[in-house]
Formats: structure tokens, sequence, C-alpha cells
């Protein structure tokens, strides 16, 4: 009895065993190539295949490799690109791809991390031709948009044909100067906004003066006209009244030549106070 236990449960070990390397699964998220004897058999649920489910397999002569069938991120940190102006910047860039034909990405890389590897080479090298051809303001903000669609179809061509995967995004995520730069080019953009400066404030003293000098060459032409329409106007008054005008002349004299507490010793009958001396100054 106990023999046909040991029996059984052998026979069932057996039948596990050959289950488990006769049916495998594919996920929904996942796609598989099948190989025999490491050559290519079929793909199963890559773009335009099979569907994901329960599948079977020869035991112990089939293998069966799986790959991500998802949006796969690639982060490249620190990249140094030498600009068309000389000028070095430190680039952070994301790139977003995924697997489109598995038997070639297998044949060309055999696991995703050397396929990660390879493209990250081929998208270093299209950041390097699209960026070394930009100025480095083109880079942090001018062309920005259009230089990540250049590396985009650059590293599309490089990638589908090599590796069997299709980039679906490249974008810059920082463009900054290598710290051992920073201080100089920020000294050399504070001299450039000093002359600016400097430059606006003695173009607006340029300005000062001529509109000062401008006022007051008005100021003076008004002054004359006035002082010309006085002498008119005293002119006319005089001429139809000598003695007011005479009596006028001796007032501006008294208001001119005596100052408020200031002595002074005049005859009487001096003609500088006969309008004083005639109760009806002289009329």
């Amino acid at each position: 009895m106990q023999r046909n236990v040991i029996v059984v449960l052998g026979v069932a070990l057996l039948a596990l065993v050959f289950a488990m390397n006769t049916l495998f699964i594919v996920r929904q998220d996942r796609q598989a190539i099948v190989l025999r004897f490491r050559e290519y058999q079929r793909v199963i649920n890559a773009p335009g295949a099979d569907q994901p489910g329960v599948y079977f397999k020869i035991p112990f002569v089939d293998s069966v490799v799986d790959f991500d069938r998802k949006i796969i991120g690639l982060t490249l940190e620190g990249q140094e690109i030498a600009a068309s102006d000389q000028q070095y910047l430190v680039v952070d860039a994301v790139v977003r791809w995924r697997i489109e034909d598995p038997r070639l990405f297998y044949r060309s890389a055999i696991t995703e991390e050397v396929g990660r590897s390879r493209l990250e080479t081929f998208a270093r090298s299209a950041m390097g031709r699209a960026l070394g051809s930009a100025t480095s303001n083109d880079i942090i903000s001018g062309r920005r948009a259009e230089l990540m669609q250049t590396i985009e179809s650059d590293l599309n061509a490089a990638a589908a044909t090599a590796l069997g995967v299709h980039v679906i995004d490249v974008r810059i995520r920082q463009a900054d100067l290598p710290p051992e730069t920073q201080e100089r080019v920020y000294e050399r953009m504070r001299s450039e906004r000093a002359q600016v400066a400097g430059r606006i404030r003695a173009e607006g003293e340029r300005a000062a003066v001529v509109i000062r000098a401008t006022a007051q060459e008005q100021a003076e032409q008004t002054r004359g006209e006035g002082d010309a329409q006085r002498a008119r106007i005293f002119a006319r008054a005089y001429g139809r009244d000598p003695e007011f005008a005479a009596f006028y002349r001796s007032m501006r004299a008294y208001e001119t030549a005596l100052d408020q507490g200031t002595p002074i010793v005049v005859p009487p009958d001096s003609d500088f106070f006969r309008y004083m001396q005639r109760r009806n100054g002289g009329g």
C-alpha cells in the first residue's frame, strides 16, 4: 500500500513537472517569443500577433523569452554637450520607447537590460549630433522643441533598424552650465548688464541736458517776449500821460532805493522827493 502511494506521488510529481514545462502564460502587459533549440519559432502578443493567454510548448525543447509590452522610460543624466558656440552644457533627458519587434530585439540584445544600454548609447549619440549643431541659447530655450523632435527622428531611425524598438518621445528635462563655468558666465552677464545700465543712464543724462537747455531757451524767449510786451504797454502809458510816467518812475525809485531799515539822508528840496512835497503829486 505504501509503495502504491509513493508511485502515485511520483507520477503526480512528474505530471506537474511536465505540465509546468508544457504550459506557459503570457500576460496582457508582456510579449513573448518561443525558441526551439535557441531558434526562433513564433511571437505571442506582439503588435499584430497572437493575444495573451495560456499556450503550449514542447517540454525541455522549447523555451520562452518574454519582454515588456508597455511604454518604457529611459533617463539620461549628466551628458556634457558642446554647443556650436563652444559653450558646454550638462543636459538631462528622458526617452520613452516600446519594443515593436521582439524577434529583432532578442536577436540584437537578448535581454531588456542590454537593449536599454544599447538604446542609451544611440540616444546619447543622437543628442550629441542634434545639440552640437545648435547654440546654447537654442538648447536652453530658443529651439528646444525643434531639437527634441530632431533627436527623436534620428534615434528612431537607428533604434528601429538595430533593436526593433519605437521611440515615442524624447524630452530634454534640464540644460545647465557646468558648475565650474557658472560663476564665470554669471559674472560676464552682470558685467554686460552693468554696461547696458551705464549706457542707459548716460543717454538719460544727455536727454536731461537737452530738455533743460530747451526749457531754459524757451523760458528766456518767453521772458523776453514778456519784457517786450511790458515795455510796449509802458511806452503807450507814458505817451498818454507823461506826468503819470514820471510819478511811476519816482515810486519805483523810492521802492528800489529805500530798503526797509536803511537810513538815508536827502535834502528836503531834492528832486527825489518832489512828489512828496506836492500834495497832489504835481497834478
